[in-house]
């Protein structure tokens, strides 16, 4: 059966949700989603008993995202025998963004594009608080989106069964 319905806290919208965000949730993805915050109270972060809800109605085993970003071999597939939730489509997305991006994805950057992968995976390498340990690891696919790393909602794709979109956003 296909989705009808996502979770609040992960639906996309183009109207701001709270202040200027289009999501009701805060997340910068290079974090693990251990602890985010929804947009109308920062200072709290969200409970299990919401993370732990399904990510939609109703409820699917298999979930697939694909952001325009993303080369479509980076796509996700999230799944759950029980039904996919918010946790988990949270933590596969996380996840799918820190391998270390491979030599042919490399190359196929434009040259420009290569060179500010470069910048921004020196700036957090130099940042980090193991920064020989960052540097080692190399370049990772959260770095080939720039300053594009908060999430900013999914939105379900009506040709592609189980299947979103994920929106990115640059802090402001």
């Amino acid at each position: 059966m296909p989705i009808t319905n996502l979770h609040s806290l992960l639906c996309y919208s183009q109207h701001p949700v709270e202040l200027v965000h289009c999501c009701s949730i805060l997340w910068d993805l290079r974090e693990p989603p251990l602890s985010i915050p929804h947009v109308s109270s920062l200072d709290h972060f969200l409970p299990d008993t919401e993370l732990t809800q399904h990510a939609t109605s109703p409820p699917v085993t298999i979930f697939h995202v694909s952001c325009g970003f993303f080369p479509e071999e980076w796509s996700i597939e999230v799944r759950n025998p029980q039904g996919v939730t918010v946790l988990d489509v949270l933590k596969a997305i996380h996840s799918a963004l820190q391998p270390q991006i491979r030599q042919d994805e490399w190359e196929r950057l434009c040259k420009k594009h290569q060179d500010r992968v470069a910048a921004v995976f020196d700036a957090r390498w130099r940042v980090s608080a193991d920064p020989e340990e960052s540097r080692a690891h190399g370049v990772l696919r959260i770095d080939c989106l720039l300053h594009h790393t908060w999430f900013g909602g999914l939105s379900v794709l009506l040709e592609d069964e189980n299947s979103c979109i994920l929106s990115l956003r640059r802090p402001r």
